[in-house]
């Protein structure tokens, strides 16, 4: 089957993409992203980080809906609001407690466990 396809679309010699693929063009220092992201503890630090933002604005979202929930004057949209308030604090709750636990295994371990702010600029 690879064989076909190589010769229905004419690739004789494969090509890999993260041999193209640059980051940090603006600084003026573009590297390739094999030698930027060369193990996985900094994919998965990247993604740590960016989840905790994602969270974040998914908490800041069930807060601000929940208050609109609030807002109707019914029964059910009080029962709605409450249950959206309880998922967002507890969300919060889970992720300032993860937080917090992998800077006290830092502390009481010495190890370097780097969970930063991802830099956007």
């Amino acid at each position: 089957m690879q064989k076909a396809i190589t010769r229905v679309i004419g690739i004789r010699n494969r090509m890999n993409l993260v041999d193209f693929l640059t980051v940090g063009e603006r600084s003026g220092n573009p590297q390739s992203i094999k030698d930027v992201y060369n193990n996985p503890g900094t994919i998965v630090n990247l993604l740590v980080s960016n989840l905790f933002i994602v969270a974040g604005l998914i908490i800041f979202f069930m807060i601000i809906g929940a208050g609109l929930s609030f807002l109707k004057d019914t029964e059910k949209g009080k029962d709605d609001a409450k249950n959206l308030l309880t998922g967002a604090v507890a969300g919060f709750l889970i992720m300032f407690g993860a937080y917090w636990i992998v800077q006290i295994v830092k502390l009481l371990t010495g190890a370097n466990i780097p969970i930063d702010a991802p830099k956007l600029f």
